[in-house]
């Protein structure tokens, strides 16, 4: 397995001697690969056999490093040798700014010493003159030096590595077969040895330095302008880029070192100066942040007044339009005589029905007559008067007959027909997509609920000989339940669309869910139940009792102490293991409470599902007088009971002090971890990619156990993303009461709460010290990419000022989080090593940024019948946009001219510039943004993948994206960069024309695209799994 530990790229030479230098380790070895950025570079890399072999042969005592060249040209391989360079070695040996004298004669010598007859007298030739220059007509004295067969011009101290073996040339790039004269290899071993430790050393000047050494003084000027043609020919025309890479200001040493010493006691109170004053701006920065968190409160205040006035003045001017008609005379009569009529023929009795009914006949005979002449008329109007107008206008209730329903659904009855009817209808205009029966378990009512099958079909009425009661009454008609789940719901209900289906799905996806319920509204709209409390003392809450159902608190999926008879579903087997209802607790009353405690007994979990919406008219079936002499008086008695009965449980519940917090009790939370997860919106998981990082890390901690609370900066409620987290049982803090009040929510659970983990700079700068200060929760910061090494990079490839100070600003802001936070987390190692490379005490992990909990087990493998490339990123991101305009304009082209291929485009954002790139017949298709399904079938459809990235940081989410679906990817060693074994599941070209040839190649090569997508599936098995990346980050939560 191969990991690339560092990368350094020659970018600034000539095309062909532009490489790449890496720090490879391969299964425990370590290696350094230099490998070619261009096609024009493939020789420059083959020459390091004939070179090895030259020196080999010419040298006496200095080894050469061994070389191994890769098949197709573009890797040259170098074993790992450790020891001392020689240039270290002298280093050490410098004593009062002097170096001694017989080690400098002793490497000179090393490098210098070959067979004899690989010395021949130096003569100018046209290969010379191209590297080196042409020489003057002073040089005569070096027209008469010596010269090597074979001249290893980067033999230097440095490349000199002293190993047990003897000494190693490390480097040689730079040998030449033409003759170079012996003397300025020497000088050039003088000048760099010189250059690396001028600091320390007390010459005058390099050129004293160099006569004392033997270098004639005369020709130290003509070396030197030899020295500089060398480098323009390696460099052409990036010299100028090249000479100011290695350009610094330099100082002088004073000659007293009480000058030296009074520098640097200056240079310490300088520091601590702008330490000083770097504190004072943090302060700074701090009381501005919280001048800020102060007036968004007021802010979101006065805009919460403003909408509450606003909605009192349009309250006030309908009573004021109310009260203008009933002070009119004409309303005053209507007024009365309606009174009248209404007190001698009240609403709904049979005497006004009778009325209604003759008035129809006299003003529409003919519309009338079939109410009185076919059985269709004849029931419509049985039911108007025993049922209600309601049945006039649905009649007869038709529901489907099921032969294998998924869920039996078992409503209670005793009496109260017009309910009941209602809740039927409810169910037949509301529920889709599960197959259903209706089970009535009718207590010998007495009213029309026993002729129910006259205004039903289909629907089974089971009718008691005698009144049972509510509790034996429910277990009574389960035994003719035939569905794979019972659903017991009240018939003083009324369900809402998605109430059932959200039941099925929620626990059909969990097998440790046991029993599931809904959420339960009152008639006016507030909320009656968003799952029960059960505390320590046997009291009980309806959590959220008259309070706003659509607040967040009461939206998302979590466990609950018990869920209301009135609407729960279990599994058939798991009711019938229970044994039903416990009578004990008949006829009514806490039986829902003891099925919750029998359903975690028998290793289940109760889950509230808030999407399951059911209207609750509570009080119509049992009454509300506890004390009274109806079924709500059995409430006291059995809370007693199920006390008795669960005590060992209910002395695990929460405590209730008289004003409890239920922050943990509503969700049976005590005793787990909770992570509050900031962001800087719900993660739009289908649109890019670090969204699609922070999902699966949301996912990844429900997986692991804990409890999550997500802070979205903008508190807003964004669909789909936002019922999805949801469902996944994360609570949401949106809307504007969160948005005023979150620093108070914050302070309130920060002791709740173990860990913050923050994402991105810009939104973590918002709220890392505050939750320092106020809280005991460990920060854990994620930057998602390197800010400033981002904006820096664009820097050098554009030269744009604003981006360099861009990156300044980051590079500021970021390091000023990473201080704060406990642990910072970035997708790999290079930008864990660009932050040590800076700040080495800042404790930084690369983590596994795209986490998959499911894999495709198979991915279809008809290449010949794909078509196309495909690109996928989101255009708010600008090197995705760079990465597409570089690609059509200087890539695309050359593809084109050999296979007639399309080039499809996909991202959020997309920009009017990308859009301009579709024209007629140029095979440039822009699909802009597209769904998770849509996507899903791009990757199955397209032959490659290509993400030409320029510029950025990190590792890419489109790359692992498109290894995830099986996709060959074509990219860039940015594309590439910190994804380990990149090499070995994608093909990675930085030049225009190399790109295009590997896509080519690839296009029309299937058994190699099948290839390349079976090692794709290993690969993100073994490093993007839930185990992978819990690896890297579980021991901080």
């Amino acid at each position: 397995m191969k990991k690339i530990n560092f990368v350094k790229y020659n970018k600034t030479r000539r095309e062909a001697f532009q490489i790449r230098t890496s720090l490879v380790e391969e299964n425990g070895l370590p290696y350094v690969e230099k490998t070619a950025l261009t096609a024009e570079g493939i020789s420059h890399i083959r020459s390091f056999e004939e070179k090895y072999n030259n020196l080999t042969e010419q040298n006496q005592g200095l080894h050469v490093a061994d070389v191994t060249v890769s098949s197709d040209g573009t890797t040259a391989r170098f074993a790992f040798l450790k020891g001392e360079t020689y240039a270290e070695i002298l280093g050490r040996q410098i004593v009062n700014g002097k170096v001694s004298e017989a080690s400098l004669e002793d490497g000179i010598s090393m490098i210098l010493k070959v067979h004899d007859d690989y010395m021949t007298p130096f003569h100018i030739t046209p290969e010379f003159e191209e590297v080196f220059g042409v020489l003057p007509d002073s040089a005569e004295q070096i027209r008469r030096d010596w010269a090597f067969k074979h001249s290893n011009i980067d033999c230097l101290f440095e490349n000199i590595m002293m190993t047990e073996d003897g000494p190693y040339c490390l480097d040689y790039e730079w040998v030449f077969s033409f003759p170079v004269p012996v003397n300025f290899i020497k000088f050039r071993v003088l000048y760099y040895f010189y250059e690396q430790y001028k600091s320390i050393l007390s010459y005058e000047s390099r050129e004293v330095f160099m006569e004392e050494q033997g270098v004639d003084g005369e020709l130290i000027g003509i070396y030197e302008e030899m020295e500089r043609h060398f480098q323009e020919y390696v460099h052409g025309e990036n010299q100028q880029i090249y000479l100011l890479n290695y350009m610094h200001e330099t100082f002088a040493l004073p000659d007293s070192m009480f000058e030296v010493s009074q520098i640097i006691d200056d240079t310490k109170d300088q520091i601590a100066q702008m330490k000083a004053e770097l504190k004072e701006k943090d302060l700074t920065i701090t009381k501005q942040q919280e001048e800020k968190r102060l007036t968004d409160n007021h802010v979101a205040n006065q805009d919460m007044i403003i909408a509450s006035l606003r909605k009192d003045c349009e309250t006030m001017q309908g009573i004021i339009e109310q009260l203008r008609k009933h002070e009119s005379f004409s309303y005053k009569v209507l007024r009365r005589l309606k009174r009248i009529f209404n007190e001698k023929f009240p609403q709904g009795t049979k005497k006004r029905k009778v009325l209604f009914y003759i008035k129809e006949t006299i003003l529409h005979p003919i519309k009338s007559i079939s109410l009185y002449t076919t059985d269709e008329g004849r029931n419509l109007m049985e039911g108007d008067m025993k049922i209600g107008e309601v049945y006039r206008t649905h009649g007869k209730l038709r529901f489907v007959k099921e032969g294998h329903p998924m869920v039996s659904i078992v409503i209670p009855v005793y009496n109260q027909i017009h309910y009941t009817y209602a809740c039927l209808l409810s169910i037949l205009e509301h529920t889709k997509n599960v197959d259903y029966e209706i089970i009535i378990a009718d207590d010998v009512s007495t009213d029309a609920t026993a002729e129910l099958s006259k205004f039903t079909e289909n629907v089974v009425i089971c009718r008691n000989e005698t009144n049972q009661g509510f509790l034996r009454n429910c277990n009574q008609a389960a035994k003719s339940a035939r569905g794979k789940y019972i659903m017991f719901l009240n018939n003083d209900t009324q369900v809402t669309d998605g109430w059932l289906d959200s039941l099925v799905n929620l626990i059909e996806s969990d097998p440790s869910i046991g029993m599931v319920g809904s959420k339960l509204v009152y008639p006016d709209g507030r909320l009656q139940e968003a799952g029960g409390i059960l505390w320590s003392d046997g009291s009980g809450w309806n959590y959220g009792r008259l309070d706003d159902p659509e607040k967040p608190e009461y939206n998302y999926v979590k466990d609950v102490d018990y869920i209301s008879g009135a609407a729960i579903l279990l599994s058939s087997d798991l009711w019938k293991r229970i044994g039903g209802f416990d009578e004990r607790f008949a006829p009514a009353y806490c039986e829902d409470s003891d099925l919750a405690f029998e359903v975690r007994k028998a290793g289940y979990r109760v889950v509230y599902q808030p999407l399951s919406k059911v209207i609750h008219f509570e009080g119509i079936s049992n009454g509300t007088d506890v004390n009274g002499s109806g079924l709500k008086r059995y409430q006291v008695e059995n809370s007693k009971k199920l006390k008795e009965k669960w005590a060992a449980e209910f002395s695990c519940q929460s405590e209730n002090n008289g004003n409890p917090d239920p922050f943990r009790a509503r969700e049976r939370s005590q005793g787990k971890d909770i992570i509050l997860v900031v962001d800087h919106y719900v993660p739009t998981y289908d649109r890019d990619a670090g969204s699609k990082t922070t999902f699966q890390y949301l996912k990844m901690f429900i997986d692991k156990g804990y409890v999550v609370k997500f802070l979205g900066d903008n508190f807003l409620h964004e669909e789909p993303y936002s019922t999805a987290l949801q469902q996944m049982g994360i609570e949401i803090l949106y809307g504007r009461e969160y948005q005023a009040g979150i620093w108070d929510w914050l302070k309130a659970h920060g002791d709740d709460i173990k860990a913050a983990y923050l994402n991105r700079p810009h939104i973590a700068q918002k709220y890392i010290d505050f939750l320092r200060e106020n809280t005991s929760m460990k920060l854990i910061y994620y930057g998602h990419d390197l800010h400033f090494l981002r904006e820096g990079r664009e820097y050098e490839l554009t030269g744009d000022p604003k981006k360099r100070e861009a990156s300044e600003y980051w590079r500021s802001m970021e390091l000023r989080l990473m201080k704060k936070a406990a642990v910072s987390y970035y997708p790999s190692y290079v930008e864990r090593e660009a932050i040590h490379e800076i700040e080495p005490s800042v404790p930084v992990k690369a983590i596994v940024a795209y986490v998959f909990d499911r894999f495709l087990n198979q991915i279809p493998n008809d290449f010949e019948k794909r078509e196309g490339l495909l690109f996928v990123g989101g255009f708010a991101h600008p090197p995705n946009a760079d990465a597409v305009l570089w690609f059509a304009r200087e890539i695309f082209p050359l593809i084109r001219e050999q296979i007639p291929v399309n080039f499809y485009i996909v991202g959020s954002k997309v920009t009017d510039e990308i859009k301009a790139l579709e024209q007629p017949d140029n095979g440039i298709i822009v699909k802009g943004f597209v769904t998770e399904e849509e996507l899903a079938s791009l990757y199955a459809s397209c032959r490659i993948v290509v993400v030409p990235l320029r510029y950025g940081a990190g590792v890419k989410g489109k790359v692992i994206e498109a290894l995830y679906y099986g996709a060959p990817v074509v990219t860039t060693s940015i594309g590439a960069e910190g994804i380990p074994e990149a090499d070995q599941v994608m093909v990675v070209r930085d030049e225009p024309g190399t790109f295009a040839e590997e896509v080519i190649a690839l296009y029309n090569d299937p058994d190699s695209l099948r290839q390349m997508s079976q090692n794709t599936q290993n690969y993100i098995r073994t490093y993007h799994s839930i185990d992978a990346a819990w690896s890297v980050v579980g021991e901080d939560f």
